[in-house]
């Protein structure tokens, strides 16, 4: 009997909490202006992860581990542990973003796994070294991502931010997404929103969105609502992200689901929702 009744309660648990989820995303802002450009080709970084990468020539070329944001909040490189590595010391390569070419089911790098081979190594602590990031753009033959092509420090922060489309206040160095990833959201006022759970870019590499998880209970239920990355600032010292927002008004936006990236109308409704300009509006 008891075990009846346990059972049961963990059913009419996961139905409420179904009917929390199916009526918290009932909420629809999705309202495309016409004659507005719409927000397309947008990639999840949990995505890009699972993905299959291949070399120019077609053959596989390894997983994609990580990305690198740079100093001014766009994605520069990705993080490749090509095939063939070594399991008790892995290999890393830094590849520029404009090297690889996105897919929906597999990405593909405009270098031959041949090339992979001699690339320069790619190490977290790399990240606050000196001009790690211009060997490695000069070994694919492209122009650094940040800085203009000047040799720089690459925790060094341009003054010209006119071009600075999604920059996250308070970045001062090149992070990897997964140091993003888990970490805290709180409101002006201190209190915990919950964590980013994933980031959403797109395909000239601009973040868009950190995906906010909040709620649930021992895992089951979590909900999930997108942030534009231009409300969030961070806060190195206690290493953790402000949103400009109150918690009750994050948490009562609309619910993200991956079918959402597919609405051309979701992107600015979420834009406006939390009282921001959808860059990709802007004249320029």
């Amino acid at each position: 009997m008891n075990k009846t009744l346990t059972l049961l309660s963990f059913l009419a648990l996961i139905a409420f909490l179904g009917g929390v989820v199916y009526g918290h995303a009932d909420q629809s802002i999705s309202q495309s202006v016409p004659g507005e450009k719409a927000f397309s080709h947008p990639h999840l970084f949990s995505e890009i992860t699972r993905a299959t990468v291949k070399d120019s020539q077609g053959g596989y070329a390894g997983r994609i581990t990580d990305l690198v944001i740079d100093p001014e909040g766009g994605i520069s490189f990705v993080i490749l542990s090509p095939m063939g590595m070594d399991v008790t010391y892995e290999r890393l390569v830094a590849l520029p973003l404009n090297t690889v070419t996105f897919d929906n089911k597999y990405l593909v790098l405009d270098t031959t796994s041949e090339k992979l081979v001699n690339a320069p190594l790619f190490r977290r602590n790399y990240l606050i070294a000196r001009n790690w990031a211009e060997d490695a753009n000069r070994y694919f033959g492209v122009q650094p991502s940040w800085g203009g092509g000047r040799e720089r420090d690459s925790c060094e922060m341009t003054t010209d931010v006119s071009h600075q489309i999604s920059m996250i206040k308070g970045w001062n160095r090149p992070y990897e997404a997964t140091e993003v990833v888990g970490t805290k959201v709180r409101d002006p006022q201190g209190e915990e929103v919950g964590k980013i759970e994933d980031l959403v870019f797109d395909d000239k590499g601009r973040i868009s969105f950190a995906i906010v998880g909040y709620g649930g209970f021992l895992g089951i239920g979590q909900n999930l609502v997108a942030v534009p990355v231009n409300s969030l600032s961070y806060d190195e010292e206690s290493r953790h992200f402000v949103v400009d927002a109150t918690k009750e008004k994050t948490q009562f936006a609309p619910l993200f689901s991956k079918k959402a990236l597919d609405d051309p109308g979701w992107a600015d409704g979420i834009y406006r929702y939390f009282g921001q300009q959808p860059y990709w509006t802007e004249e320029k």
